[in-house]
């Protein structure tokens, strides 16, 4: 039998037995969740939050569970958590697996196929970033939809549905899933608790509690939302020219992620005598552990200061 058939062999196995397992473990989980009561939260608006993922659960599977499930919502796609769990794994076994087949170097498929890993979830959080940058550039369009819809004689029910008929997307669709709610008899105070949860934005909280005062006390809305719309558009136009001031820092911070990691890449697979030598003395080892860690350090220190341009 050939190493190629022997490699294929052994990477099936291994994506068999982590889907067996992580199968065995929802069950586990659903079935625990359905033998614990269900606890009814009163219905305030100010107490719906999204939870931390470091304050819940730390470096648990539960925890890294809900962070993945938050993190594939806020991306704008509907995945099984699990489902992408797996295809994390089997995408790192896969390029492990190719890189042994082509060059029979174990500890470097295997430094590949951990390295290919976060591949697939950097891509994910990457997409949330610019989904969530989308819909905060929407928002004072929608604003402005919606008190002059209201200022027009509509109904809040009938201005949301228009909301969701004119805004482009992403916004629109959840605009349009709210309309669906309210049509369905869902109260308005539900439907804005479901709305900020899918969309973690500080203008959509400040619109939700703005719409359900308007509901249980009354008031004069337009205005509030004509003057969320203009500072919401205001902030826009400061983080533009902040981020547009701060762009060689960033194209910098962007540089130093690629560089490094992409130069010992090339090393591994055209020249990989030169790294097995380095690896092969403590030297060696104590360097490359250095270089990783003053990486990681650089770039978590410039992404704290340039933090406020995201």
């Amino acid at each position: 039998m050939s190493l190629e058939t022997v490699s294929v062999i052994v990477f099936v196995a291994v994506v068999a037995v982590v889907g067996a397992i992580a199968m065995v473990v929802r069950d586990l989980r659903a079935a625990r969740r359905l033998a614990q009561p269900v606890a009814v939260q009163p219905a305030r608006l100010q107490r719906i939050k999204r939870p931390e993922p470091e304050a819940e659960a730390g470096i648990s599977v539960a925890g890294f569970d809900r962070w993945l499930e938050g993190l594939i919502q806020d991306a704008g796609l509907d995945w099984n958590p699990l489902l992408t769990a797996i295809l994390m794994v089997a995408w790192g076994l896969l390029c492990g697996v190719t890189l042994f087949t082509f060059s029979e170097r174990f500890p470097m498929a295997v430094v590949a196929g951990l390295l290919a890993i976060p591949l697939p979830l950097a891509w994910l959080i990457l997409r949330r970033a610019r989904r969530l940058a989308r819909l905060q550039d929407q928002m004072p369009q929608a604003l402005d939809v919606l008190a002059r819809s209201i200022r027009a004689g509509q109904t809040l029910e009938q201005a949301i549905e228009l909301v969701g008929d004119h805004c482009p997307e992403p916004l629109g669709h959840e605009f349009r899933w709210c309309a669906r709610q309210l049509s369905m008899g869902l109260g308005l105070p539900a439907v804005m608790r479901s709305l900020v949860r899918r969309l973690p934005l500080y203008d959509v909280r400040i619109l939700a509690t703005t719409l359900v005062v308007h509901r249980q006390m009354g008031g004069n809305v337009v205005t509030v939302l004509e003057r969320l719309a203009q500072v919401t558009r205001d902030r826009l136009n400061s983080r533009r020219q902040l981020r547009a001031m701060t762009a060689a820092g960033r194209a910098s911070a962007a540089f130093i992620a690629v560089v490094t990691p992409a130069v010992f890449l090339y090393f591994v697979l055209f020249r990989p005598d030169y790294v097995a030598e380095m690896l092969g003395t403590p030297l060696g080892q104590s360097m490359l552990a250095i270089a990783a860690l003053l990486e990681i350090v650089g770039l978590i220190w410039m992404a704290r200061l340039l933090r406020s341009t995201y």
